[in-house]
């Protein structure tokens, strides 16, 4: 495969772990637990989720909407990376065009933030997603940075970022 003149070996070199990871059975296994919460936080929001919204109180309904979107943009993350990935790797996407784009891990306030007030009153099941869902988050930030050889925060040190990330924080801290 060609690879731009203008690309610095440390590109080449990443471009290659990509390549590799995407690849691996580790990917595999990442991807296949992905899309396992994903479809098992789907089933509890629409279904028992329902339920237990309904039988909380109803102070705790703000608490349950934020923290379930919370569970929702974390796995909604998790899984763009991994599509982006799996475009690599079935060569629907080329390192090139990968490199080009930003398929970093993002949202990292929001999905790494402190549960709000009151998120240990919520039932059961949600504590448990939510926590799987930081767990898999968390995991696959390790990746990302172990890819592309960048801390979360030098990523959010972008002004965009940086500027996303207090709008993002503003709202996780409202009452």
């Amino acid at each position: 495969m060609d690879e731009p003149a203008d690309r610095g070996v440390e590109d080449i070199e990443s471009s290659h772990s990509v390549a590799s990871f995407a690849n691996s059975d580790m990917f595999d296994r990442v991807y296949h637990q992905s899309m396992r919460l994903v479809r098992e936080a789907a089933d509890y929001l629409e279904l028992e989720g329902v339920i237990d919204r309904k039988r909380s109180p109803e102070k705790l309904a703000p608490v349950f909407a934020c923290e379930s979107m919370r569970m929702t943009t974390r796995l909604m993350q998790v899984t763009a990376w991994l599509l982006a990935l799996r475009a690599v790797k079935g060569g629907e996407l080329t390192l090139a065009e990968y490199a080009a784009r930003d398929y970093r891990l993002g949202s990292r306030t929001v999905c790494l933030g402190a549960p709000v007030r009151g998120a240990g009153l919520l039932p059961a099941r949600l504590v448990e997603l939510l926590g799987a869902s930081k767990t898999l988050y968390e995991r696959v930030l390790r990746l990302d940075e172990l890819l592309f050889g960048e801390t979360a925060q030098a990523v959010d040190a972008n002004p965009v970022n940086t500027h996303r990330n207090r709008i993002e924080q503003a709202f996780a801290d409202a009452p």
